[in-house]
């Protein structure tokens, strides 16, 4: 594991070659799952009807972590979720310094991105939790004519954009391009924007990705929902 502190935050990069009926395994659950996205509002009318009143575009609305039972696959998930979690662990005392990092109780959520030529994933950061593990399953192979021109240019590459801000500072020097590959994984603070150029290859790219939440070791238990 590779910890790079891009500006002042810790990215991690490393190759992850999980066993291939395993990572076959995965591809095809969150195939299924993309497949189904279009089924949301018949099997989770409330959380549909909330997500058009807020006109935003959602397809995760799932954690494969926690239906893990539901799925024929259940062993690979299983095990694919103890290696995120040593990823994480291992990421928590390289990167922060975390000593009794195995000691910590760590909450997540497991789902897949899944794009075809043309697709690509818009500016965002993950709210609520604090890091987040991004694994490519499965990128075909393809010829890409944008390949090379910068360290900014390639199908699908991931950008992560620089969380300071600074006034007249040109943006490409604020952005980190990390290009994909089957079995790349990156690691980083849920708050980083982030955001990936359009996939151009032939075929479907998919990616599982994790978010990351450390519940113990705060004041949370002590919260309630207010009177008013």
């Amino acid at each position: 594991m590779k910890i790079t502190n891009h500006w002042v935050t810790p990215v991690a990069e490393f190759d992850l070659e999980l066993p291939e009926e395993m990572r076959q395994q995965l591809i095809a659950v969150l195939l299924r799952k993309e497949a189904d996205r279009e089924k949301l509002a018949e099997n989770s009318p409330e959380f549909f009807k909330f997500m058009q009143s807020k006109q935003f575009y959602a397809s995760t609305h799932y954690n494969l972590f926690a239906d893990a039972h539901k799925y024929p696959e259940k062993n690979a998930i299983i095990a694919f979720e103890q290696i995120a979690c040593g990823a994480y662990r291992d990421y928590l005392r390289r990167a922060l310094n975390i000593e009794q990092a195995d000691e910590l109780t760590i909450t997540g959520r497991c789902f897949g991105n899944v794009q075809t030529s043309g697709g690509r994933t818009f500016p965002h950061y993950h709210q609520s939790v604090d890091h987040v593990l991004i694994h490519y399953l499965d990128i075909p192979d393809h010829n890409d004519p944008e390949l090379g021109k910068s360290y900014r240019h390639g199908t699908h590459a991931l950008l992560l954009q620089d969380p300071r801000g600074a006034v007249n500072y040109p943006y490409w020097e604020k952005v980190v391009s990390i290009p994909p590959y089957a079995g790349k994984t990156i690691v980083h603070p849920s708050y980083v924007w982030h955001e990936t150029n359009p996939y151009r290859g032939e075929g479907t790219r998919v990616c599982i990705v994790v978010n990351f939440q450390i519940a113990s070791h705060s004041y949370i238990e002590l919260h309630k929902e207010m009177r008013f």
